[in-house]
């Protein structure tokens, strides 16, 4: 690639004569297509050589000898070897044949596994002779040594990390800040990685292929394009819709009851969601539909209607304004004034977006069946009257819908209009290099069209089209080549998250400079140069050799950590300059990206993969049981902010381990405070309250997004919810479920409880080993529901007690079930009788709550499973942090302070 020049013959086929702009463009875009494919395959081929490069020492499987292995060791022979040879092999697991090799991680962890069984006692099992203990410490010293040795020596000739890629998440916050462009959807068309350990951005798990590759060049064109959107600036404008202009919302016989939308009344009323809480409102956009930041205000009001007589609202009401493609551009308290109020924000809109007012706190199921199944206008009008004469509940009123812009900055200030279009993205790819219209005496090809996502489903990539814009413009360099080698710099610094070598930049800058000597635009040369800078492995990949990181390195381990992204400016110069390699440069770092509003990208990921809460969405309540939850959206969403708000409030406040499991506060909205029984806490926002000590809440243990993701589909499960507080809380998760043992499926009949089919499944000795550990914890949670509401009754479409209540306007269909006994018997012997109880169990297990924490941040931070070998950095960081309880950010930071985190 680095031979590519203007002359060569694959990309260049002399002056390209063509009969219209139309043809020119066209035949251009041929040719760089063909830039664009041999760009995409060099990548690939390279990528694909160093994943597979390993040096002869390397592929030589290093075996430790006998000597000093446990291979063939007499422990083995006389305590595993009849259970566990070549013949019988039982639980799948052949000691005869298992070796200390250095090539193969999957042997060692298995080794380890031995090693914590033994010194555990749990093995050999109970039936078995117990061997003497100076036999078993012998061994488990050997095999201790064996194993730090082997693994010692594959970090030094390998690293503890494979090469790493950026995951989804990382790669399009990577390119919203490389290219001043918060606005770029791009994950959603990159294919999602593998989890290992508990995460999605392990090494290890991760692949590349050419068809991958070519999906991250897609992202790269709609990307970069997006950042250029070339056109002169657009002078903004004010738009306003008012919700009754169509008539959509007055009723059928609108016209004949009013005569002209002149007389529309001043408020247009919503009771009830249309159909679901996946039907908003459409809001007409008659703005200029042209990409960019827009202020939008929208007049509303919030009321309570009293059979005729509206009332100040007893509850908030939250409403959300989303795009069609469900991108949310804000969510916001209705006014409660009887005049209303006008609620103002900015966000970005892209071209032709069709936007939605989703009424969030109504439950989409209060239609009155009368009021459905009129067809005549004026019937369907005097039913809807007739029922709103007996109803009694809350609304929102909403007059108009304003939309302000474009505007080239999220400020939305007007001053601003005359930069360039759009600012910021655009200097950041031709600096202060000025554009004007393009026109054929300029003797250049006809600017390309820009690529656009998809915004109905990003995940089908592209929409492509070989229409010209009708203002075509062009980006104006008086010494192309020149400016195109200074900006390529620049960019590739950054991109690359170091200096690059000049074969690198060459290499790039090649495609730029072939397609300036064919006359191409100067926006249309550079595109190929970024392009092939974002498909390039020192982008896609965290630069890291075995041994200490380097400075720019350990800069991106840190930023990428904490901001998901790449490192700053300040972190650069610190890395530059030596100082990020000083333990007091580094924790300088730390406290400063902590601290900076990107971190939430950190918590967000993070607590979104550790506790599941990715999959939030993956069941629903049963909507018999459960009415009140039925497409609660707002419930769901609010839940998942309290969730990563608490954790940001431990890490803010340096709180203790023990506080994940038991805080004396909860962070939450209204919607929560209500499903708590919290009083007094009004709005959408969700902010921190103070817990009295009997609550059953505080801790993650019991939040609404836990209680929801634990759950199975329809209702609780203590198998579910145990299996998840083993795992993702205390770090000890049981093994897999034998081929056979079949499931349990809750009777919603009513006539057993969970805990009366689980004892008979558990009747069984294979099944009633593990459901020891598995089943305390989960029924410890029993006296939640599926969304973390109290309960002392189950719920029942069969048997119990008639429930007189009405939830959505319809009686509801579940009765009072069997009491919940939340009561069991740990596995060492530890009785409770409720969550209270349980939770001092837990609490008093605070080291291996901060075992299992730190554990998690040190995989997550470095891209690799923590091995035989790191338990000892683990440990010393608990060591460190005992006497003060283990504050969770203090063991954070010891995470990144320490030599794992800052070696490859």
């Amino acid at each position: 690639m680095s031979e590519l020049s203007h002359k060569d013959s694959k990309f260049v086929d002399g002056p390209m004569q063509s009969k219209s702009p139309i043809d020119s463009a066209l035949r251009f875009r041929q040719l760089t297509e063909g830039r664009r494919l041999h760009a995409c395959v060099i990548a690939s081929v390279w990528i694909l050589v160093q994943a597979a490069r390993v040096s002869a020492a390397d592929v030589n499987a290093v075996q430790v000898s006998v000597v000093d292995s446990p291979d063939g060791h007499a422990f083995m022979v006389s305590h595993c070897y009849h259970c566990h040879d070549d013949s019988t092999s039982e639980g799948g697991l052949n000691l005869q044949d298992l070796k200390v090799r250095l090539d193969d991680t999957v042997n060692l962890a298995k080794w380890a596994k031995i090693y914590d069984r033994i010194v555990s006692g749990e093995m050999p099992p109970d039936d078995q002779e117990r061997p003497d203990p100076k036999e078993v410490a012998a061994f488990t010293k050997l095999t201790a040594a064996a194993l730090q040795s082997t693994w010692r020596e594959r970090y030094a000739t390998r690293g503890r990390v494979d090469g790493r890629r950026l995951n989804p998440v990382e790669y399009e916050n990577t390119l919203r800040d490389l290219l001043a462009a918060p606005w770029l959807q791009l994950k959603e068309m990159l294919p999602p990685d593998p989890e290992a350990h508990g995460f999605d951005n392990i090494a290890e798990a991760q692949e590349i292929s050419y068809v991958q590759l070519a999906r991250y060049l897609e992202a790269a064109e709609v990307a970069i394009d997006g950042a250029m959107r070339l056109r002169p600036a657009p002078e903004p404008t004010t738009t306003r819709t008012w919700f009754s202009e169509e008539g959509r919302y007055l009723g059928k016989d609108w016209k004949e009851r009013l005569g002209s939308l002149d007389n529309r009344p001043e408020w247009t009323w919503f009771w009830q969601q249309p159909n679901s809480a996946q039907a908003p409102r459409r809001i007409r956009n008659t703005s200029q539909q042209i990409a960019g930041w827009y202020r939008i205000r929208v007049r509303c009001r919030a009321a309570l209607w009293d059979k005729g007589q509206l009332l100040p609202p007893s509850e908030g009401q939250v409403a959300w304004v989303n795009t069609a493609a469900k991108r949310v551009l804000a969510k916001f308290d209705v006014p409660e004034r009887a005049d209303g109020g006008v609620v103002e924000f900015n966000a970005w809109l892209h071209e032709n977006e069709l936007l939605e007012f989703f009424y969030a706190t109504a439950d989409d199921r209060q239609v009155s069946k009368k009021t459905k199944i009129k067809n005549d206008a004026e019937l369907l009008r005097r039913a809807h009257q007739e029922f709103m004469e007996d109803y009694r509940g809350h609304g929102i009123a909403v007059d108009w819908f304003e939309i302000e812009g474009p505007f080239a900055r999220e400020s939305c200030e007007r001053e601003l209009r005359q930069q360039p279009w759009p600012s910021e993205s655009y200097a950041r790819l031709f600096g202060d290099l000025p554009i004007k219209p393009w026109t054929k005496a300029s003797g250049l090809r006809p600017p390309e069209p820009l690529n656009l996502p998809d915004l109905t489903a990003n995940k089908h990539g592209l929409r492509e089209t070989f229409q010209l814009p009708p203002d075509m413009v062009m980006v104006v360099s008086d010494k192309p080549v020149e400016d195109a080698e200074k900006l390529l710099r620049i960019f590739m610094r950054r991109a690359y998250r170091r200096t690059p070598e000049e074969s690198e930049v060459q290499r790039c800058l090649a495609f730029a400079v072939a397609a300036i000597h064919e006359n191409a635009c100067f926006q249309d040369a550079m595109r190929l140069a970024y392009k092939a800078v974002l498909c390039s492995p020192d982008f896609l990949y965290l630069q890291e050799r075995p041994g200490k990181l380097d400075g720019p390195a350990l800069a991106s381990r840190l930023s990428y950590l904490l901001w998901r992204s790449m490192p700053d400016r300040e972190l650069m110069q610190s890395a530059e300059s030596g100082l990020l390699l000083t333990d007091e440069g580094l924790k300088r770092q730390f406290v400063r990206l902590l601290n900076d509003p990107k971190s939430q990208r950190f918590i967000s990921d993070f607590i979104g993969q550790w506790l599941d809460l990715r999959k939030i969405h993956d069941t629903s309540p049963d909507r018999f049981l459960f009415p009140e939850y039925f497409c609660d959206n707002h419930l769901v969403d609010s839940g998942v902010s309290e969730t990563e708000a608490t954790f940001a409030e431990m890490l803010r406040e340096n709180l203790p381990a023990k506080s994940l499991v038991a805080a004396d506060f909860v962070v939450v909205n209204e919607r929560l405070a209500e499903l708590y029984g919290i009083d007094e806490v009004k709005g959408k926002d969700i902010r921190r309250v103070e817990l009295p000590p009997d609550s059953p809440y505080g801790g993650l243990l019991t939040q609404s997004s836990v209680m929801k993701v634990t759950a199975n589909g329809l209702t609780t499960s203590p198998v579910l919810r145990g299996v998840w507080v083993m795992d993702r809380i205390l770090g000890t998760p049981p093994a897999p479920p034998p081929p056979g043992a079949g499931s349990i499926e809750p009777d919603t009949r009513g006539a057993t409880t969970v805990r009366e089919l689980l004892a008979k499944h558990s009747r069984s000795e294979t099944c009633a080993a593990c459901h020891a550990s598995i089943d305390p914890p989960g029924f410890a949670l029993e006296s939640f529901d599926v969304m973390g509401k109290w309960r002392d009754h189950y719920r029942s479409l069969g048997a119990g007690e008639d429930v007189n209540l009405v939830v959505a306007l319809r009686p509801v269909q579940y009765k009072r079930g069997l009491p919940v006994d939340a009561s069991g018997v740990t596995k060492d012997g530890y009785e409770f009788n409720d969550i209270h109880q349980f939770r001092k169990f837990l609490v008093a297990q605070d080291e291996q709550l901060a075992r299992n924490l730190t554990e998690r941040f040190l995989t997550f931070a470095t891209g690799a499973g923590v091995t035989f070998v790191d338990r000892t950095v683990v440990e010393n960081i608990l060591s460190t942090n005992k006497e003060q309880g283990y504050p969770i950010r203090l063991l954070l930071q010891h995470v990144v302070l320490s030599e794992t985190f800052r070696s490859k």
